[in-house]
């Protein structure tokens, strides 16, 4: 099986660190619209047998840097790697922050892009994020920070439903999405060998990713899955990968693009 030699992971041009606090200044400082500081945020948890623990991270930040890639106002910072993982605790190596930590962190990082002349951009890779980056946007604008925040399988939800066999019942956690996805952007990592076969008994609320369940409980993912596994991983394919990986990438982009033409102007006309 061979695969692209692409670097989803570079250090340089898009690289908000490696920049020196001069070059930041000068970037922060010029043009009428503010240079857009992307966040990745994500988790180290378990993605069943077959998926390493440090997929969400390394997934958000290999999108963060596809959509940086050859942007001259935007750049990429080093990965928030840790996330709200409570309810994967039961599997060995996850490690969790409280949501009131880890939105303290998000704060305090973003206050800080922003009042270097930056506009804050979360790119998000784990669903259990999600409240409490909308939680955490909402604080920084009661501090007159403007900032904003994606989980980027949300943008590709009509892709998934092209290419996977069952993108409603077989996407949600160390799924066919995901599997696709570390099969073309890191494809040594995947254990394939160990992919289970099965899908998610039922449950309700509906566990799967593009479920929109009116209620929300919380569950820990044990209880739903022995494995903890949500979804049908068994579904997945590199071919399936690439399109729902440069999708992101493509759709993250204009996203970001959009983002900064409408909230980034230094000053409000």
């Amino acid at each position: 099986m061979s695969h692209p030699a692409v670097d989803h992971f570079p250090k340089g041009k898009s690289s908000f660190a490696w920049m020196t606090s001069p070059d930041a200044e000068r970037l922060a400082t010029g043009g009428s619209h503010r240079p857009v500081a992307l966040l990745p945020t994500g988790a180290v948890e378990q993605h069943g047998p077959h998926l390493p623990m440090g997929l969400d991270i390394w997934l958000a930040s290999a999108v963060a840097n596809g959509a940086a890639e050859g942007q001259q106002g935007m750049r990429v910072c080093e990965p928030f790697a840790y996330g709200s993982s409570q309810h994967h605790r039961a599997f060995a190596g996850t490690m969790s922050l409280s949501p009131q930590t880890f939105i303290a962190v998000l704060v305090d990082l973003c206050a800080c892009l922003w009042e270097d002349g930056f506009l804050p951009v979360i790119i998000n890779g784990h669903g259990g994020n999600r409240a409490a980056i909308q939680v955490a946007i909402t604080t920084l604008g009661r501090q007159g920070v403007v900032s904003a925040g994606f989980s980027y399988f949300d943008l590709v939800a009509d892709v998934a439903a092209e290419v996977l066999p069952d993108h409603a019942g077989g996407t949600g956690h160390a799924c066919a999405l995901e599997t696709s996805l570390m099969m073309h952007v890191i494809p040594q990592s995947v254990r394939e060998d160990m992919i289970p076969e099965g899908t998610t008994p039922k449950s309700w609320p509906d566990p799967h990713l593009y479920a929109g369940p009116a209620v929300t409980v919380w569950r820990p993912f044990e209880q739903i899955r022995d494995n903890g596994v949500i979804g049908t991983p068994s579904e997945a394919s590199p071919a399936a990968g690439q399109r729902l990986f440069e999708a992101a990438v493509e759709r993250s982009r204009q996203t970001i693009l959009k983002i900064q033409s409408e909230y980034g102007q230094r000053s409000i006309p």
